[in-house]
């Protein structure tokens, strides 16, 4: 049984390996042949279907398919891309996929049980998703902490004569990144003939932020009700910034329960970790029995359900 599962863990990393290399593999060869054809002077005699966009999930078929098939393919590449990954989306798939299978197999060998190997496979398997989770937060926090002097320099431009146009212009090029790429995209759709309110809807859409739902909507309806939009958004600029110290104190006040929380996870296992290794004969019941190891996952499971509560409880929206 342990050849067999063996066998089947190296045949997940090496169909994973593979998976991530034809990735990998794909744009390289893209790059090259690129670098080639203007070597070679054949850059001016491409066809129609050069110049098109590589709109492919994965450089695997099957897994292209898939993502097709699913319709989630639009959801992970705009995932990727508010988590300033250049992935495919084919590649967290295979990543997700492989570490799954790993850890199953783990869970097996090591437990021999099916339940552990389940754990395992989950835990494991949302590790690139929680990862990319983690990049998309930290990318938006940057946008939303720079976000408030961006629309004080929009709001300078404006006062100043600029065109709403030209004031995004100067405001993509003196803004740090992240703004400074989002706010160039939506200045080069404008300049492409798109549609403004199109252009903004894009704008929200690529980021998830909820402060630029405020200036997208006080410049939308503006443009159709007229008004100043300058003091418009200078008012926004200053909810905004509200909005900043309203949550630094919620912060404040909500420290002890997520103090609590870390509390409540790390002192069972604690206290576990040192009675066995002070005293290995007493807990070694625990872990050799059956109903101690059914006690242990229950209890597990429970801190698992406590520590939701308490980051609902925790968690206030504003």
């Amino acid at each position: 049984m342990i050849v067999f599962f063996s066998i089947l863990l190296a045949l997940a990393v090496a169909v994973g390996v593979a998976g991530l290399v034809i990735e990998r593999g794909g744009a390289r060869a893209r790059a090259l042949g690129e670098r080639l054809r203007k070597l070679s002077g054949l850059a001016e005699d491409r066809t129609a279907v050069d110049v098109l966009r590589d709109a492919r999930y994965s450089a695997l078929p099957m897994v292209d398919r898939m993502l097709r098939s699913l319709q989630v393919g639009d959801r992970i590449e705009l995932l990727l891309y508010q988590s300033g990954l250049t992935m495919r989306a084919g590649v967290l798939v295979t990543l997700t996929a492989t570490l799954a299978m790993i850890g199953y197999v783990f869970g097996i060998m090591t437990f021999h049980r099916a339940f552990p190997g389940v754990i395992f496979m989950l835990l494991m398997g949302a590790a690139p998703y929680g990862y990319v989770k983690y990049r998309k937060f930290m990318r938006m926090n940057a946008f939303r902490q720079a976000f408030p002097d961006a629309l004080d320099l929009l709001v300078s431009c404006l006062r100043a004569g600029l065109s709403f146009t030209a004031a995004l212009q100067v405001v993509s090029e003196e803004s740090p990144d992240p703004l400074r790429r989002e706010f160039a995209i939506t200045v080069e759709e404008q300049a492409l003939g798109l549609d403004a309110r199109e252009a903004m809807t894009n704008f929200a859409r690529r980021v998830d932020v909820v402060e630029l739902r405020f200036f997208i909507t006080a410049v939308l309806l503006q443009r159709e009700t007229g008004g100043n939009l300058a003091e418009v958004l200078s008012n926004a600029a200053a909810l905004i910034r509200d909005r900043f110290r309203v949550l630094g104190d919620i912060n404040t006040y909500t420290v002890q329960g997520k103090m609590t929380a870390v509390i409540l996870i790390m002192l069972p296992v604690g206290v576990s970790t040192y009675m066995y290794l002070l005293t290995p004969d007493f807990f070694k019941p625990m872990l050799e029995s059956e109903a101690g190891i059914h006690a242990l996952w229950i209890a597990g499971g429970m801190q698992l359900v406590g520590c939701y509560v308490i980051y609902r409880i925790v968690n206030i929206k504003v």
